[in-house]
């Protein structure tokens, strides 16, 4: 079995083959920055989507009759999907809080080493 340090090598010697070329390893500041923080902030709204979803309007009474089906059938996946959905979309906002504190804090305490 192969460690992940293993694999993380064996994945960097195949994308240099390649031409994939390697810089500069980033800080957990730049990663946290440049990847993870606008990640979580793109996943905060997971119930956004849920609720846009309309049905078309159909005229007639046949059509109506469909029209209310069919709500019901989107208004009971909205109600089994919507508790879990809620769960998640609040650790997103918490976790983003709490990244973007440890971020400013990181800054801060760099600041003051360096001054």
């Amino acid at each position: 079995m192969l460690s992940s340090e293993e694999i993380l090598e064996k994945t960097k010697k195949v994308l240099e083959d390649e031409g994939y070329e390697f810089g500069e390893e980033k800080t957990n500041l730049e990663v946290l920055s440049e990847f993870i923080l606008p990640g979580l902030k793109n996943s905060k709204d997971t119930l956004g989507s849920i609720y846009s979803l309309q049905t078309r309007p159909r005229g007639g009474i046949l059509g109506k009759i469909k029209n209310k089906v069919q709500m019901k059938i989107v208004n009971t996946c909205i109600n089994v999907i919507e508790k879990q959905s809620m769960k998640q979309q609040k650790f997103n906002e918490l976790t983003y809080r709490a990244i973007e504190r440890l971020i400013e804090e990181n800054k801060e305490l760099r600041e003051k080493l360096n001054s």
